[in-house]
């Protein structure tokens, strides 16, 4: 768990220093491993042949700032079966709010048989000696649980987000991995015969119930932390299957805990690196209080993507083409980047460059669901994030019909989630968007993750809880949904949430005002699944959907899942450039394929309710606030995808 549950929450809305060798070239660094390996060996004795049981505590800071704490426990029960604790508690500001999160793991393991602690017998491999694997997460106010067991030749996870449990069995991995403890002593027995790179199966909860990989890479020696004293350790480059992080770990290199008792971990990221050290426990429980001396990380508005220009009437347009690629020189980028076409989002490799990719986001031009989307029951299936079985949901849903009938497009008495024809199912769709928005009334960005159950109870929130909140109303009215990440247009250097906070060009957030024109924030979003066609639409902000958007991924947030759908944005963070090249406003009818006389002018009332809207409806336009731009939800045509 420890730092990549972090990665996946801290960017949204919008030894120390690296991990690279220094000095020596990694050669001279693996031949003073072999002669450690040697010296070592020759005192070490027999293996491991108990458990170390041990309680450490660890400092984290992020670009040397203390931001909270790391305490991981390790512990045999009376009946001799094995209990590992991880638990990670920081806070970090977040534009102008401070966010305090903690994520807690915990793994019980069958009883570890000497001489050979890490060996599984043939019956445990599937279950991975595993009896219990759980994971907390708590942000603010808000808490969501979940744990995994294995009965009956399945497995059982059950998840609950404060509100209530939901249970989903799912088949056992094929494949033969370990627990952590176990996969630890592997990693240990590998790294004392002089491994220069172990490759070990586990699971990881924050990734949800799947087997990955964990390929540790020796780097270098070096000195480390323990606690007292810097110490000789190794240091080790740390890679999880399907997670574009680039994480370190170092260990002692001499005495009985040689190559287990971690001394460090690190994590490569876009705004400063993060560093978990031992620590006494008073100082590191200090870290995580707050301190008014001590400015905390800003980790929102300094991941900014900066633009040369603005984009003009971006609120306005119906397209707009943009070049993204990797800068020059980032270490942490992808070697490949890849976006998705999804909903509005066109996406193709760039004509003028190979590295690059062209993007076009065309609100008349809503892309087709695969037939595997099509199939996928998780998109219309509540979860502990998307909990649309829950009352309250399903009560706040039933709002958006009053505002249908208003329309002239009322629903079929009694309507439930059952289906709808397309011209009232895009109402809905859109009706619930304006519910959800007018809903969370107290926009923030110290929440961080609540469920949607949570987010109707306690109307508050950024943009994560909008996102997670639409797609559960629309799931609750039978209108399959899923939650997108990706970036949003930010004219003047302000948050999609409320427009109120703003940074110079080194990130400083400035609430005054002033900054920079035409940028992109990491944001999320939500989309529907209407006739075919994924629609997107933007509850935080005041239109339903407007061209500025950039696509990255998108999840179910089915519980099985986890957060693993959100770690394709992790590697591109701070790691993006957009280049516009067109943009198309409603006027031009070259991009429309529309009579511009048939376009209504910014800020007009809209046609009587017998039009069809392609991108949103009458009403819905209409309740846009004052002097504020009607479009995408003008457009007025008789064209019906």
């Amino acid at each position: 768990m420890r730092l990549i549950a972090l990665l996946a929450f801290l960017p949204l809305c919008a030894c120390g220093g690296s991990p690279a060798a220094e000095g020596a070239d990694r050669g001279e660094h693996l031949k003073e491993w072999a002669r450690i390996t040697e010296e070592a060996a020759a005192a070490d004795g027999p293996p491991l042949s108990s458990l170390p049981l041990a309680e450490e505590w660890y400092q984290v800071t992020i670009a040397d700032v203390p931001v909270g704490y790391m305490n991981t426990l390790t512990s045999v029960d009376d009946d001799g079966s094995a209990r590992s604790m991880e638990v990670m508690d920081v806070q970090v500001n977040r534009g102008a709010d401070t966010s305090r999160m903690a994520f807690e793991t915990v793994f019980q393991e069958a009883p570890l048989q000497p001489p050979s602690l890490e060996v599984l017998e043939e019956a445990q491999r599937s279950t991975g000696g595993v009896t219990l694997m759980a994971y907390d997460q708590r942000f603010a106010n808000n808490e969501v649980k979940m744990g995994l067991t294995f009965p009956d030749g399945e497995m059982k996870l059950v998840s609950f987000n404060g509100e209530k449990e939901h249970v989903s069995m799912l088949p056992r991995p094929e494949q033969a991995w370990l627990g952590r403890l176990r996969a630890r002593l592997e990693f240990t027995r590998q790294c004392r015969a002089g491994a220069t790179e172990i490759v070990v199966q586990t699971m990881r909860p924050e990734l949800g119930p799947r087997v990955v990989n964990l390929t540790s890479t020796l780097m270098r020696i070096d000195k480390a932390w323990d606690g007292t004293q810097m110490v000789e350790a190794s240091v080790w480059a740390v890679q999880i299957s399907d997670v574009p992080v680039n994480m370190t770990e170092a260990y002692e290199t001499r005495g009985a805990t040689r190559c287990y008792r971690m001394l460090q971990m690190g994590l490569d990221m876009p705004f400063g690196y993060l560093l978990a050290s031992l620590s006494e426990k008073e100082p590191a429980l200090q870290s995580a209080e707050p301190d008014a001396s001590r400015p905390l990380p800003e980790l929102v508005y300094t991941m900014f993507v900066i633009l040369d220009q603005p984009i003009e009437r971006v609120n306005e347009a119906r397209m707009v083409e943009i070049s993204v690629g990797i800068k020059a020189g980032s270490s942490r980028a992808p070697v490949d980047l890849k976006l998705p076409t999804g909903g509005y989002q066109r996406v193709e490799p760039d004509p003028d460059d190979a590295a690059r990719l062209r993007v076009w986001v065309d609100l008349m031009a809503p892309q087709d669901a695969t037939p595997e989307e099509l199939a996928e029951t998780d998109f219309r299936s509540p979860s502990a994030m998307i909990d649309s079985s829950d009352e309250v949901i399903i009560a706040l849903s039933h709002k958006a019909d009053p505002l249908c009938a208003e329309d002239g497009k009322p629903l079929p008495k009694g309507h439930t989630n059952g289906k709808l024809p397309i011209a009232l199912a895009e109402e809905l769709a859109y009706a619930l968007r304006q519910i959800v928005h007018e809903h969370i009334e107290d926009k923030h960005l110290s929440t961080a993750y609540a469920s949607a159950s949570e987010t109707a109870r306690t109307a508050s929130g950024d943009c994560t809880e909008h996102a997670v909140l639409l797609a559960a109303v629309l799931r609750a009215r039978g209108i399959p949904s899923r939650v997108c990440h990706g970036l949003v247009y930010v004219e003047q250097g302000g948050s999609a949430i409320d427009g109120q906070v703003h940074v110079d060009a080194s990130g400083n957030v400035d609430p005054a005002g002033g900054g920079l024109t035409g940028q992109y924030g990491w944001h999320m979003w939500t989309q529907a699944l209407i006739a075919g066609k994924w629609i997107d639409l933007d509850a935080t902000l005041h239109l339903p959907f407007t061209v500025g958007h950039v696509l990255v991924g998108t999840s179910s947030m089915a519980d099985k899942d986890a957060h693993n759908n959100h770690m394709q944005m992790a590697a591109l963070i701070g790691n993006l450039e957009i280049t516009v090249h067109d943009v198309a406003t409603p006027l031009s009818a070259e991009h429309t394929g529309t009579d511009p006389a048939r376009v209504p002018p910014p800020n007009s009332r809209p046609p009587s309710r017998g039009s069809r809207w392609t991108l949103g409806t009458p009403s819905l336009a209409r309740r846009g606030g004052p002097g504020e731009s009607l479009w995408p939800a003008m457009l007025c045509t008789d064209r019906w995808w």
